[in-house]
């Protein structure tokens, strides 16, 4: 969501975790957890949500030939209903890892802040504890340090 933002698009993020929405509303980003996803209102939609629902979700917030950008990597098979992806003629589109080389400008101008994101860094040697940590509720990144945490 930072990254389309820096770019000039008009991004609505909807979640439902509220501490990770407030994270993107502190940067600026329209930020909400409705209790109804609008309705085949947009023309882009981007799942980023890392849950096999949030395909389904994506799809029908998605406007007839729209195009459903896909981020997430779920583990496992996702159950997908076609139906609405064939009669509204919604493109999927799959969207890996973009170049290092052009995110490196925006993190050094300040316009994608990934600190917010980190919840704890470790030394390599504790790497063990980190993934411990990793996964714990609420906790965002882990980074593995080489030498001392930061």
């Amino acid at each position: 969501s930072q990254v389309l933002h820096a770019h000039g698009a008009v991004v609505r993020l909807f979640g439902r975790h509220r501490e990770k929405l407030r994270i993107a509303a502190a940067l600026g980003i329209d930020a909400r957890a409705p209790r109804h996803l609008p309705a085949g209102r947009f023309g882009f939609t981007v799942d980023a949500t890392g849950s096999g629902e949030g395909l389904a979700q994506a799809v029908a917030m998605t406007r007839p030939r729209g195009m459903v950008i896909l981020k997430s990597t779920v583990h496992g098979l996702v159950s997908v209903d076609t139906a609405p992806v064939i009669v509204n003629e919604i493109s999927l589109v799959g969207s890996r890892c973009g170049r290092l080389q052009r995110a490196l400008p925006l993190l050094r101008a300040g316009k994608v802040k990934v600190s917010p994101l980190i919840s704890d860094v470790l030394p390599l040697r504790e790497a063990p504890r980190a993934f411990a940590r990793a996964s714990e509720p609420g906790v965002l990144k882990v980074l593995l340090a080489s030498g001392r945490a930061a």
